[in-house]
């Protein structure tokens, strides 16, 4: 993976250090010891130590500090170690500066080291390891830096962040895939009962003028005493959108967050699963900006979705979702929709009828489940009670429409392989 480099020129405010102190300290003592035993050992003594303090507040501190901050990549997987790198560099014919450093990682990063170095401004880049432990798009921290001119009569604070890294999600357990039938007429790894090429076999029959020779089963044709044609299932591949609820604005930045991980985590291990395949998968972030990748394939189709998914969603919007934004290639015919949502917002519900309406396969993750896990102290009864019944209208709403409601992306395989066909058909 590529290098990310930030370079930051930065002027900064100087101010005394502790030597400026120390030295008028010295000077007043002396002094003192001047007007009590008054000599000429005294007097060269206050006479040098003022000397010493002017040429101390005499140096000049540089009034401006490149500093370069590297990472190893820009873009990684949570749990991977990440090398960053600092130097500091003045002009020349100035002086080097002494750089205290210290890195304050950002949240969910965790250093692999030291944290804190001391250098001069012209020796080498200082290194320090840091492992992200969750997915994200942002800094992995700041640098504080404490500059010290070479006597130590000014010294200035920095604190400059790190470049930004994109942290996908860590890979886990890939979850049970399924492709139901009628499929687009592509090549792919998913058996259908069309026929056609493929590896797994179907029946064999009578063989007719325009069959390829090498279809010819010549056992069979030996043992039958007439020419038989050995048939195969024919393979093909899916259209997998993942479909993700960026609306958050009717609950605490708390909930929003847990309930947007459980969606990254689950759309990015399905991704990862049927692009495995051979499967083309796209994505949209459905919310205010929504936002989409048309469906594909490969290793860099891998690595642009898992961008999309960790990008944050925006927070402040005059525009309300609306599907109709979206072009027809990015959920294409036929295509499985995977709705990944809290089921809290109509706005989300209502998309999914118009993907119902579509012809759309649908499979909604329940991110919120039908009840939370743990309530919080003291919720009532009755509280709980409407919870309950609300969440089971909206599942009852969506069944309706033909969509399929999970709790667990372990449901998943199971509740595609029970789509009806008609469900295929727009």
């Amino acid at each position: 993976m590529s290098r990310l480099a930030s370079s930051t020129r930065v002027h900064p405010t100087w101010r005394p250090g502790r030597t400026m102190p120390r030295a008028a300290l010295l000077i007043a003592a002396l002094a003192a010891v001047l007007a009590l035993r008054p000599g000429t050992t005294a007097a060269l003594s206050v006479t040098a130590a003022v000397l010493v303090t002017a040429l101390l507040a005499h140096e000049q501190a540089p009034p401006q500090v490149d500093v370069d901050l590297r990472c190893s990549t820009d873009r990684c997987t949570a749990g991977e170690v990440v090398e960053v790198s600092v130097a500091v560099r003045v002009a020349e014919g100035v002086a080097p500066l002494v750089c205290s450093l210290f890195l304050e990682p950002a949240p969910a990063v965790e250093p692999a080291g030291l944290l804190s170095w001391q250098s001069a401004s012209d020796g080498p880049p200082l290194r320090w390891l840091v492992r992200p432990t969750s997915w994200r798009h942002g800094s992995l921290g700041d640098v504080s830096l404490l500059l010290t001119t070479r006597t130590g009569s000014s010294v200035c604070r920095l604190s400059i962040p790190l470049p930004t890294v994109t942290v996908h999600p860590r890979r886990q357990a890939s979850p049970g895939i399924y492709a139901p039938p009628q499929l687009l007429a592509r090549t792919g790894t998913h058996t259908s009962r069309g026929r056609g090429a493929g590896m797994e076999f179907a029946e064999l029959r009578p063989y007719a003028s325009g069959d390829p020779l090498r279809h010819v089963d010549w056992k069979s044709s030996a043992r039958t005493g007439e020419l038989m044609v050995s048939q195969r299932h024919r393979e093909q591949s899916a259209d997998v959108v993942l479909f993700v609820d960026h609306i958050h604005d009717r609950r605490s930045r708390a909930i929003d967050e847990v309930l947007l991980d459980k969606a990254v985590l689950g759309a990015a291990s399905l991704a990862r699963a049927y692009l495995a395949a051979g499967d083309r998968v796209g994505v949209v972030m459905f919310g205010s900006s929504t936002r989409w990748l048309p469906p594909g394939q490969g290793k860099v189709h891998e690595q642009r979705l898992l961008d999309s998914l960790v990008l944050p969603p925006a927070t402040s919007s005059d525009l309300d979702p609306d599907l109709v934004r979206v072009p027809g290639r990015v959920l294409p015919p036929r295509a499985i929709v995977f709705c990944f949502s809290p089921l809290l917002e109509e706005r989300m519900l209502g998309a999914i009828a118009r993907l119902a309406e579509r012809g759309h396969r649908l499979v909604v993750v329940d991110t919120a489940g039908l009840e939370p896990a743990v309530w919080p102290p003291g919720t009532p009864e009755s509280v709980r009670q409407r919870w309950r019944a609300e969440r089971e209208r909206v599942r009852m709403l969506l069944a309706g429409v033909g969509a399929v409601v999970v709790d667990d992306l372990a449901e998943v395989a199971t509740a595609v392989r029970g789509m009806t066909r008609q469900a295929a058909v727009r």
